[in-house]
């Protein structure tokens, strides 16, 4: 997996934004993609409500997406 901290979204992002791999490819916060995708985990704070879509989430990172009044897609 390539791995992303929810701190790596803070303040990259506006209010209601959809973050997916694209938009990581795009905002260049990654550089390529691992043939198993993305994982987010929950180092940092995550402060803007944003829609991610990604492959796989720990559970901290879950919950501050969704504290930060945000939703979460994938595994």
């Amino acid at each position: 997996y390539n791995i992303l901290n929810v701190g790596d979204l803070d303040g990259k992002f506006n209010p209601g934004d959809t973050v997916d791999v694209k938009v990581l490819l795009e905002k260049r916060i990654i550089r390529n993609v691992k043939k198993d995708g993305i994982k987010i985990l929950g180092n940092g704070e995550i402060n803007v409500p944003l829609t991610v879509k990604i492959d796989r989430f720990t559970k901290t990172a879950k919950k501050k997406i969704e504290a930060a009044g945000g939703k979460v897609e994938g595994a």
